[in-house]
């Protein structure tokens, strides 16, 4: 049941944002069309009455009775493709109306007010082919009450005879909100698409590239491509920048990669079943792209012309990401849901733009592409989102194996009996010691000590009994250690304990504490010391060894459960060389 509700919370949420992302689009698209004196009347004049040019925006030659133009025009050749619009203003409008707003796809343009050029764009000597989209903010410098209007238009290209996108006339200030709102809009999106490209770029290089975060390129890619492609189709950065050609060129170049990077994305998320159609469908796009690209190379303007069959296989082919995206498990796949969204609407914003773009039917104050960053926006936060949790949860369990590796080099470090450091751990114990000692000229003793008659131990309590003797000798030393200690079990009932900032009479007296609370606290059971001092960096670990070995031997001899130094040990030798003398 509770699942059942995070999924229909989940759902909602979609449908939610899906819900704002197309009214804010609605809401945006009819702020910039409520604009007055735009239902202006037109009439029209074709020069050589050639009634071919009909995919004009609003422009349809056959349905109207043209009449013939006598306005001065540029020097024309006899096949020139042009088109004139006129408009007819009402004498009553305000005396403010004195400036033009018009945006041009892919057209010269010449403007007239009455029989006076006062505008002109494009290079009219020659007639190169214009390419791309043109903003046309123009101050008639007078009222445009009772005037007539008169664009000019021209264009050479064989399918594409581009288009008149908007034309409004008003005060100054009123047209420079309208552009103003058109760029917010879109510089928001670009803002949020960029935010986004940093994000992932930091994440990369914090993190380090490797190849399960390939999704992340492809993300920075689309992303690319959608600001790229709405760059094409916004009059901000042709403004800013001039080189309108240019960002026309990066807009087709983009619409052609941005379905091959979108289907990269899909066959990251969806399951492995769907990967090779989802390949043949990539192909597909890639081939497209590929002969669109051989022809923009032999001047063919290919990237504008395969448009005609791009926009209809991109219509046909795309439904079934689609399909892959609706018929996945939501639950297994749960980035299939944001990636519906998207896919969705990517399809609709791609296809009013391409409906006004390529087939003129319906005029556009506001290019739909800019819309297609704030659809993908919960798309690419989710993923994100999915890909540093998945991320969160292998350093986790690398963490784990990392503490579980620990505590079983530890395990092997140490004596399972005891608790103790097995006897691996005496050399490197000793070097590190020494190096502080001699480093520091700190003091380090050193210590071996056994239990006496351990054998009668066992041969009395059993090896249970003698096991349970070995690991109480060993609490109680490890009570009484810190860190300055090192203690190891050697073997059998031998240890051996290593101890920093200790000279010789501390690490005596500090075996004499343990002797005691040995003797005190364990029944029967008694232990006998061993003591050496570390005497420079002259002095060797089997020297130090050697001595206290001594020193133990002559607690032994003392009658055991005592500690004795090496100190000691070394008048033992002396006296019993004396005897060895005497008795010769």
């Amino acid at each position: 049941m509770k699942e059942a509700v995070q999924h229909a919370l989940k759902n909602a949420i979609g449908l939610a944002a899906f819900a704002a992302i197309i009214g804010s689009m609605a809401f945006a698209w009819q702020l910039l069309n409520t604009m007055p004196y735009t239902d202006l009347a037109r009439s029209y004049a074709l020069v050589g009455k050639d009634l071919t040019h009909n995919d004009i925006l609003g422009f349809h030659a056959a349905e109207h009775d043209w009449q013939p133009y006598t306005s001065p025009v540029p020097p024309l050749s006899d096949d020139v493709k042009a088109v004139y619009l006129s408009w007819e203003i009402p004498q009553d409008i305000p005396l403010s109306i004195d400036h033009i707003l018009a945006a041009t796809t892919n057209q010269n343009l010449c403007v007239y007010l009455d029989d006076r050029l006062i505008y002109t764009t494009g290079q009219w000597d020659g007639f190169h082919n214009p390419y791309g989209r043109t903003l046309h903010f123009i101050d008639a410098k007078q009222s445009l009450a009772g005037k007539r209007i008169t664009f000019l238009l021209h264009t050479d290209y064989a399918r594409w005879l581009g288009s008149v996108d908007y034309f409004f006339i008003g005060s100054e200030l009123t047209l420079f909100q309208k552009i103003s709102i058109s760029d917010a809009i879109y510089t928001a999106s670009l803002a949020i698409a960029a935010a986004l490209i940093a994000f992932l770029v930091m994440d990369i290089i914090w993190r380090g590239y490797i190849r399960r975060r390939h999704l992340q390129l492809y993300l920075i890619a689309f992303l690319l491509s959608i600001i790229f492609w709405a760059t094409g189709t916004s009059s901000l950065f042709p403004r800013l920048f001039g080189t309108t050609q240019v960002w026309a060129e990066l807009h087709f170049i983009m619409l052609y990669l941005m379905p091959m990077l979108f289907i990269k994305i899909i066959k990251h998320i969806s399951p492995p079943n769907y990967k090779h159609s989802l390949t043949g469908i990539f192909g597909l796009y890639g081939a497209l792209f590929a002969v669109a690209t051989a022809a923009e190379a032999l001047g063919l303007n290919g990237y504008m012309n395969m448009l005609f069959a791009f926009y209809p296989i991109l219509a046909v082919t795309f439904l079934y990401p689609i399909f892959v995206l609706l018929g996945t498990s939501w639950a297994k796949h749960p980035a299939c849901r944001y990636g519906v969204i998207a896919a969705v609407s990517l399809m609709i914003f791609v296809a009013i733009d391409a409906l006004h773009f390529e087939y003129h039917l319906f005029t556009s104050t506001l290019s739909a592409t800019v819309f297609s960053i704030y659809a993908i926006i919960p798309f690419v936060f989710y993923l994100i989102r999915e890909q540093m949790m998945q991320e969160a949860q292998l350093i986790r369990e690398n963490n784990a194996l990392v503490q579980e590796l620990q505590v079983s080099q530890d395990e092997a470090k140490h004596d399972f009996l005891t608790g103790a450091f097995n006897r691996l751990q005496l050399e490197p114990s000793y070097e590190r010691f020494a190096s502080f000692a001699h480093e520091k000229g700190f003091s380090f003793s050193y210590a071996i000590f056994d239990i006496d008659h351990f054998k009668e131990v066992n041969d009395t309590r059993g090896h249970l009994g003698g096991d349970d003797a070995l690991r109480g000798v060993a609490e109680i030393v490890q009570e009484k250690i810190d860190r300055r200690h090192i203690f190891i079990r050697y073997g059998g009932d031998e240890f051996i304990l290593l101890a920093l900032h200790h000279d010789l009479t501390q690490m005596a007296e500090f075996c004499e504490s343990l002797r005691c609370a040995v003797a005190e606290t364990m029944d029967g059971i008694t232990m006998s010391f061993g003591v050496s001092t570390w005497h420079g960096a002259d002095d060797s670990m089997h020297s130090l060894m050697e001595r206290a070995d001594r020193a133990l031997y002559c607690s032994k001899e003392k009658g055991r459960n005592s500690v004795s130094t090496e100190s000691e040990a070394a008048c033992c030798d002396i006296c019993a060389n004396a005897n060895a003398e005497h008795h010769r």
